[in-house]
């Protein structure tokens, strides 16, 4: 892994090199775009950049001719440490942190906590163990209760020399404006259509149709089209179609919803694309069906079960394509 696999993004490469280079490093970043787009890789190649035992020649990043950075070398202990989730000093502050911490089930993570980020605050006043930096990955950020976020307030304010914070959000418009505030923001946008087709061809060896299908509907995101690349039904018939189908039966919809509730975010993105590919040949069928997912989306993000979500939003959904 390096900077240079992280694919386009080339604004905010940009930035952080030219910040690393300026020799003023943020110590709290704010990775905004969609899921899928490179922000977590980004966090994760900034970290293994700051802490890399032999770091490589400098390379050219983005389109700044200022924006020169010597890679990670990606062979030392740091590096490979860091790209197995094993560095001491690099977390990633997500549910699956959280319901390890709290010894509870990963599916009923629906926030992050206050008593998470005391405990990650704990940590962060703690000298590195093997690195240079001590790096927080905060995933999903927006998921930050109030609460939470007004006890992280202090350390982004008055962070140690040695500490870097990087929180990942979709939109900052889900963060208290004292915390956009206090972190540098750094805009992740969707990938190019070519640039997903040329990835699943070179890497997933998909066929030039079913890449150009599969990136249709990802939407500018690689997980995304990672996620529908493993579900068979993706290209032979669409899960929408499958949903608004006439002869669909109602035990059928609620297996549907069943299936998918513990993965509800991913389940709601894959419809929502779909959905948005129908609504440009038929705007006034679809364009209601976009606006009830979202709303659903919504209320799942509101810890609304996500099971009784997609049980009503099948259903309705159902009725509206019949």
């Amino acid at each position: 892994m390096s900077f240079k696999s992280i694919i386009n993004q080339k604004k905010a490469k940009d930035i952080i090199a030219g910040q690393i280079l300026s020799g003023k490093i943020p110590h709290a970043y704010l990775f905004l775009g969609p899921d899928g787009v490179g922000r977590k890789k980004m966090a994760l190649e900034l970290a293994k950049t700051l802490n890399c035992h032999h770091p490589n020649t400098p390379i050219a990043l983005g389109t700044s001719p200022a924006a020169v950075l010597t890679e990670p070398c990606d062979h030392c202990l740091s590096c490979k440490k860091i790209d197995t989730a094993t560095h001491p000093d690099v977390q990633t502050i997500d549910f699956e942190w959280q319901a390890r911490r709290e010894n509870k089930e990963l599916e009923k993570q629906r926030s992050i906590k206050i008593e998470t980020i005391r405990a990650v605050q704990h940590e962060i006043s703690l000298k590195p163990t093997e690195g240079r930096w001590k790096v927080f990955i905060i995933d999903p950020a927006e998921k930050i209760t109030l609460d939470a976020a007004n006890c992280l307030l202090k350390t982004l304010e008055e962070p140690p020399r040695w500490t870097m914070l990087i929180l990942l959000a979709r939109h900052k418009e889900n963060l208290p404006a004292t915390i956009v505030s206090r972190t540098q923001s750094v805009p992740f946008g969707p990938l190019p259509e070519k640039d997903i087709v040329a990835w699943l061809i070179l890497n997933g060896g998909l066929s030039n149709d079913d890449a150009h299908e599969i990136a249709r509907l990802s939407e500018g995101s690689l997980t995304t089209a990672l996620k529908l690349v493993a579900d068979k039904t993706t290209v032979s018939e669409p899960l929408l179609s499958r949903v608004i189908r006439p002869d669909a039966a109602t035990a059928d919809l609620l297996r549907i919803s069943q299936e998918y509730a513990k993965t509800s975010d991913a389940f709601l993105d894959k419809l929502l694309a779909e959905a948005k590919q129908q609504f440009r040949r038929e705007p006034h069928r679809f364009a209601p069906m976009v606006a009830e997912i979202l709303r659903t989306r919504q209320l799942i993000s509101k810890n609304v079960s996500s099971l009784m979500a997609l049980d009503a939003l099948l259903l309705n959904l159902n009725q509206r394509g019949t």
